[in-house]
């Protein structure tokens, strides 16, 4: 068994043995339906991760709080000595 270049790739032989107790249960095309979106998941997460930014939490969406001071959209000046 050789070792892939990808650290984060699945082992080849974790899906096999996937593939081969599924094929006992279920249908040959719910397996391979079932593969593939695992196998969307796994480069889905391993897409966030090497990005690096967390998805924003459930306070920070959506409209803002309304503050009671009015800001401007022009930036401050700023005097420089």
């Amino acid at each position: 068994m050789t070792d892939s270049p990808n650290p984060n790739a699945i082992p080849l032989w974790l899906l096999e043995e996937a593939g081969r107790r599924l094929g006992k249960l279920v249908p040959p095309e719910a397996v391979s339906h079932f593969l593939n979106a695992q196998r969307e998941v796994v480069l889905g997460i391993t897409a966030l991760l090497e990005h690096g930014n967390p998805p924003a939490s459930t306070s920070s969406r959506g409209r803002r709080v309304p503050t009671t001071q009015v800001r401007s959209r022009r930036p401050r000046r700023v005097i420089v000595d």
